[in-house]
């Protein structure tokens, strides 16, 4: 039977807002799920103790602090992704 079309194996995902609250608890499901995960916030130090333990669950991470509402940087945030995680 194929995989099935739901499924975040290995594949990436970006979560903005993802140092506290649900977006937390949304990047560490998604890791759990099987996906690499990056994480953004306005506030680098709540991201990255996510991005550690992301890494404990042997997923790729890392974390950038922007502000979503500015464009060039969510821009910068994707080609960063692409660049990095790209497979």
């Amino acid at each position: 039977m194929g995989a099935s079309p739901f499924s975040i194996e290995d594949k990436v995902a970006i979560v903005t807002g993802g140092g506290v609250g649900i977006g937390k608890s949304i990047a560490l499901e998604f890791a759990r799920a099987g996906a690499d995960v990056v994480i953004a916030s306005r506030k680098l130090e709540n991201l990255e103790p996510v991005t550690a333990e992301i890494a404990k669950l042997g997923r790729r991470s890392f974390c950038v602090a922007l502000d979503v509402r500015q464009e060039d940087q969510v821009k910068g945030l994707v080609e960063r992704t692409v660049k990095e995680m790209g497979r």
